[in-house]
């Protein structure tokens, strides 16, 4: 039956036997290529964008929410006509 680690030991075998030197460096060119495609994702990217939408999107939110409570503080709720069929509805629906 064999090891869990034998696999394992097989690799680092393999490894300290390979005669392959690492890659050195990569060129000026080929890093300044990388570098500037990659800054050109970054510059094209619509995550600011949608950041910017979505905070202005939350203020104005709040904004109608701090209206709609001024509104509410001097208009105070009246149980009259306005409300007259609500409430009918509401206790016909609860007596048995």
């Amino acid at each position: 039956m064999k090891q869990p680690d034998e696999p394992l030991n097989r690799l680092f075998k393999a490894a300290a036997a390979a005669s392959t030197p690492a890659p050195g460096a990569a060129r000026f060119a080929v890093e300044a290529r990388v570098l500037g495609a990659w800054r050109g994702l970054a510059q094209n990217d619509g995550a600011q964008y949608l950041v910017a939408w979505f905070r202005r999107a939350a203020l104005c939110g709040f904004a109608i929410a701090l209206l709609t409570v001024a509104w509410n503080l001097q208009h105070p709720n009246r149980s009259g006509a306005e409300l007259a069929v609500a409430e009918s509805a509401m206790g016909m629906g609860v007596e048995p």
